[in-house]
């Protein structure tokens, strides 16, 4: 029995919505008839993220607005879905969901400048893909809400910018001297800006030259100063001066930076600011003596750092799996370089972080993971199932999983077989079902 077939028969909508993208044309027809029974139904479907595509586009010309409303505020719905709901008499409400779509294309959202409702004009101003023609005859007349949009547009021109600097606030400046596009003018009246603000959203600027970012690094508010360290790349070293600085945001902002020189790094390791130590422990610049160093801090979320830390040595990552803290430990069961023996150790451990930890690593051996996917916790179990390169036979204990979460989850797993999907399309959970049926039919369109 086909797919198609087999959702008709039973009447299961979840099976029906999964195959309908597969289906021909012939036979969507009879699932749309048995998925939209009901205006109910309708909405339900026209609301859920996990709805296809397909099924969102045949939405979109419904005739109840309370259907088509849902379907523009879908995150999931595709362009042609967007497209379709600006063909008929389309409410206020609709038009503006329309144009703050993150799917909506170019064309659609040029279609909508005329657009008379204030919540289309701002979700145009804001949307990522309003084209800059229609940002620059949007900014005529704007509100300041509509201009705090536009500076924040990646498509606003050069001349939109200059236009939000002469007529902005504090705060829209602000939002201007951060933009790529500002040039050189606007820059350089943001980096005389008295505003600490501004100077800090100009320090950000990833148009900002490196010389203009290396002066900001001596500006007397601190926070411009963490701006300047942050915008560096790794081949313009931090200067051994701001080790000291008596700002934390800048230190914090030393410790994050790729390119640290190991003097610094090691005046940053003994910092009382333990936010400096604990970024300092998960970058991976930090020389090994350093590490060392923070590896034997007494702020256990520093020790964990290191042992996420890929530049780790292989000692001193054996010397973590014996730390006293579990979240440490848990740290270091999910490397990809850990010893075998060590995830053997830990597979014997009863705290939930470390034995999940050791789940979802991909070198956990087979029979471990069959031993985990047995586990009391339910959170423990899953660990399996998030593991892509857990094998069939360690995922087979979980087609009966008492949670329906993890049997959901399953059902997208890689390691399945045709047949193990199929016999997850009489689970009692929809979700589990769905899941299962949109998994199989991936499989056989892929085929």
């Amino acid at each position: 029995m086909s797919l198609t077939s087999r959702a008709l028969r039973s009447g299961d909508e979840y099976l029906a919505a999964a195959v309908h993208s597969a289906a021909p044309p012939a036979q969507r027809d009879s699932l749309e008839a048995l998925l939209f029974a009901t205006p109910k139904r309708k909405r339900q479907f026209g609301a859920a993220i996990y709805t296809p595509a397909s099924l969102l586009e045949a939405l979109a010309s419904d005739d109840d607005p309370r259907v088509r409303l849902r379907v523009a505020g879908n995150p999931s719905a595709p362009a042609r879905a967007l497209s379709r709901l600006l063909q008929g008499e389309g409410a206020c409400a609709v038009t503006a969901a329309v144009a703050a779509h993150t799917n909506a294309e170019p064309e659609i959202l040029a279609r909508l400048q005329g657009s008379a409702s204030s919540e289309a004009r701002l979700a145009l101003c804001g949307n990522r893909n309003t084209p800059p023609a229609t940002l620059c005859a949007l900014v005529r007349g704007a509100s300041l809400s509509e201009m705090k949009a536009l500076a924040g547009n990646p498509n606003a021109t050069i001349e939109i910018l200059q236009e939000l600097w002469r007529n902005g606030d504090l705060y829209l400046r602000a939002e201007v001297a951060a933009h790529p596009s500002a040039g050189a003018v606007l820059i350089d009246e943001a980096l005389r800006s008295p505003e600490p603000l501004i100077r800090r959203k100009v320090a950000a600027n990833p148009a900002l030259a490196v010389g203009l970012i290396e002066t900001l690094l001596d500006d007397p508010e601190g926070s411009v100063r963490a701006a300047a360290v942050r915008s560096l790349t790794p081949d313009r070293p931090v200067p051994n001066r701001l080790a000291s600085d008596p700002c934390p945001k800048v230190r914090r902002a030393e410790a994050r930076y790729f390119g640290l020189k190991p003097e610094l790094a090691m005046r940053l390791a003994s910092d009382r600011d333990h936010w400096v130590r604990r970024w300092l422990a998960r970058n991976p610049w930090a020389p090994d003596f350093v590490l060392r160093k923070l590896a034997a801090d007494e702020e256990v979320e520093v020790r964990r750092g290191v042992s996420r830390n890929r530049s780790c040595s292989a000692d001193l990552v054996k010397q973590l799996a014996l730390d006293p803290s579990a979240w440490v430990r848990a740290g270091v069961a999910l490397r990809d370089d850990v010893p075998d023996e060590i995830l053997q150790e830990f597979g014997k451990e009863r705290d939930v972080d470390v034995v999940s930890a050791v789940g979802r690593n991909a070198r956990t051996s087979k029979a471990l993971l069959v031993r985990i996917a047995q586990h009391d916790n339910a959170d423990v179990r899953r660990s399996v199932v998030l593991n892509r390169k857990a094998p069939r036979e360690a995922l087979a204990p979980l087609f009966e999983d008492p949670y329906p979460m993890n049997r959901a989850l399953l059902a997208r797993h890689p390691n399945l077989s045709p047949k193990d999907l199929e016999s997850m399309l009489t689970d009692p959970e929809p979700q589990v079902r769905f899941t299962a049926a949109t998994s199989l039919v991936k499989r056989l369109c892929s085929n």
